[in-house]
């Protein structure tokens, strides 16, 4: 035991002497390696941004309109998909102002969004003229195909760059017919000194004009006194228009041929689009497309019933002209195209004209 022990002990000092020696000391040790970045592909998980954005939301129709029909329809589940965090303030009846006035907000930020008529917002972009062209467009599922499709996209994308704001998609304004409190319109011989209300658009009103009759531009929110007290005798808007705003109790005649398909343009001011974050803007664009599906909906039921109603509750005469009639109107707007022509130039009337004629 005495010889192990002694052993053990040799060996314990001439370690000890080993380490007393000349050598270099022990480097360093190494900074911990970086932690393994996440999976291939995968971001780091976002905060969650749960603010509450309220935008505006205007139009000129009543409260029974298809226009805030669609709206309350859509602001609902545009509240449940973004869990509350996007919330449409409704402002029907020109609330916010005339169209024009509307689309002044829209521009200046002072309006979030807004359906407008196509015949004002030609006055923020030029290319919009394009919509007047008459008795192209003569029934709705036509003019979807023909604005949903690439002709359509251009177009849009044509006013956000004229006017600055957002657009989110086309909806239906109208078939734009005659109705009057004068006497029956069979041919353009009939329009001789009835004063039309129109749009402040001069190409509507070259139009009416063509046609015989004098064209009276009033502002929308105005139309149904002015027709009450005889400053206009007729308008040349759609049926649920007609309906929804009273002016079948002031019109007694109706011509059904559409001169113009008229497209209302949903848009939202760069502003209001620019505060939001990223996942709310794209379910503005997709709620917007569904706004514009809910509105055409309601639009094309109202068309049915409304006619009817108006015909049997208010006494409303509709006329509905015979081919060689139709023609008649059709000749005397013919100097129409080349007055569009002239504002919009060649390839966006061509790009109109071929979308109609391929989607027939």
């Amino acid at each position: 035991m005495k010889k192990f022990l002694a052993l053990v002990l040799a060996v314990v000092m001439v370690m000890a002497l080993a380490a007393c020696g000349g050598s270099k000391p022990a480097a360093p040790a190494a900074p911990a390696a970086p932690a393994a970045p996440a999976a291939s592909g995968a971001a780091p998980a976002a905060p969650v941004d749960d603010t509450v954005y309220t935008l505006s939301w205007a139009h000129s129709s009543s409260t029974s309109d298809r226009l805030a029909l669609a709206t309350e329809k859509m602001a609902a589940e545009l509240k449940e998909a973004s869990n509350g965090r996007l919330i449409i303030e409704h402002y029907p009846a020109s609330q916010l102002g005339a169209e024009r006035e509307t689309l002044e907000g829209i521009t200046l930020g002072t309006v979030d969004c807004a359906v407008i008529s196509s015949g004002v917002v030609a006055n923020f972009s030029n290319a919009m003229y394009i919509t007047s062209m008459p008795y192209l467009i003569d029934s709705y599922e036509l003019g979807w195909k023909v604005y949903d499709g690439e002709f359509g996209q251009k177009l849009g994308a044509i006013t956000e760059q004229d006017a600055g704001w957002k657009w989110l998609g086309w909806c239906d304004n109208s078939l734009r017919m005659f109705s009057n409190s004068k006497k029956e319109i069979r041919t353009p011989a009939d329009l001789q000194g009835i004063k039309i209300r129109t749009q402040e658009n001069d190409l509507h009103m070259k139009i009416v004009n063509g046609l015989g009759g004098s064209a009276t531009p009033v502002a929308f929110s105005e139309l149904y006194t002015a027709l009450q007290q005889g400053t206009v005798d007729g308008q040349e808007n759609g049926i649920a228009l007609t309906y929804s705003m009273g002016f079948s109790e002031v019109v007694k005649y109706m011509t059904y041929l559409p001169h113009i398909y008229d497209p209302y343009i949903v848009c939202m001011s760069s502003d209001a689009w620019n505060r939001l974050p990223a996942d709310l803007q794209a379910l503005m664009e997709e709620y917007g497309a569904k706004y514009c599906q809910y509105e055409r909906e309601f639009n094309q039921q109202n068309e049915v019933d409304y006619l009817k109603e108006m015909v049997e509750k208010n006494g409303l005469k509709v006329y509905y002209p015979t081919e060689e009639e139709k023609q008649m109107f059709i000749d005397g707007t013919a100097d129409v195209e080349a007055a569009i022509r002239e504002k919009v130039g060649d390839e966006l009337v061509d790009a109109f004209k071929k979308a109609v004629a391929d989607n027939q």
